[in-house]
This record gives C-alpha cells, sequence and structure tokens, in this order.
C-alpha cells in the first residue's frame, strides 16, 4: 500500500472517527481483530484491548461520552512500510464521568505520539503514548 493510502485512513480516524464520532466505520478503518496497546507494556500498568468491540466499550464510547466534544489532530505523519508515527494534539470538555471523576466542565488537552501498524488499508494494530491520563488526573484540581 501507499503512504497516501494510509494517509487517508488515519485521516478517517481523525475526522470520522475522532471528531465527528462516526463509529459505524470502525470496520473501515480497524482489522476485526486490531490490537490497541495503551501506556506501555501491561505488566507495566499499560492496556491492552483487541478488536473492534473492545475498543468501543473499553475506550471510544466512554471518552466520547465523557468529552462529547472531543477533538483530535494529527501533527505529524512519519512512513516507514507498514508503520505510520503519529503526533497528534486532542481536547474536549469534560461533560459526564469519566475514570471516576465526575463532570467538572473543564477542558482538557493534550498531546501524544501513536505508531499504527497497517494492514492493506487498515490499522492493525497501534501503540499509543499521551499526557491524557496526567490531563484527566488534572481534572479534579
Amino acid at each position: 500500500m501507499s503512504n497516501e493510502e494510509y494517509r487517508r485512513t488515519l485521516n478517517r480516524l481523525i475526522d470520522e472517527v475522532w471528531n465527528q464520532q462516526n463509529l459505524d466505520i470502525l470496520p473501515e478503518v480497524f482489522t476485526e481483530d486490531a490490537v490497541m496497546h495503551r501506556g506501555g507494556p501491561v505488566d507495566r500498568g499499560g492496556e491492552e484491548m483487541k478488536g473492534i468491540p473492545a475498543f468501543l466499550t473499553g475506550y471510544l464510547r466512554p471518552t466520547q461520552t465523557a468529552f462529547p466534544d472531543i477533538q483530535h489532530e494529527a501533527k505529524d505523519l512519519l512512513f516507514d512500510g507498514d508503520r505510520v508515527t503519529m503526533r497528534f494534539h486532542g481536547e474536549g470538555t469534560h461533560k459526564e464521568e469519566f475514570a471516576g471523576i465526575k463532570a467538572t466542565n473543564k477542558t482538557m488537552r493534550y498531546e501524544g505520539i501513536a505508531i499504527f501498524r497497517m494492514e492493506g488499508t487498515r490499522i492493525a494494530e497501534i501503540w499509543v503514548h499521551s499526557s491524557a491520563a496526567k490531563q484527566i488526573a488534572a481534572l479534579q484540581d
């Protein structure tokens, strides 16, 4: 696949899945058994989700419910074979309980890096590190 095809998929992830909250297109963006690694290795407190249903219930829906106006922006995309690295910015207003924190109506802003492994034009694996956890904890201040 070409870098442009990968770019289109990642643009759909940002624009349609995150910013427009169109979760119906997830099978077009992710492989059925895609794996997401968040926050480092599981044995060091990280998290691993396998498959679209796990993404929906464990990550996307709770985040989009708690931050209904959440928006993301890709800052950089770097291509290397079937891997794409993205530096991104996200922000949204905390309107519903999230991670045990009651709604604060504060805006959360964070930066992160994600590495995507592509299969064809879909995402098969993601490694994500961001400042979101620190920013979520700061909502209580």
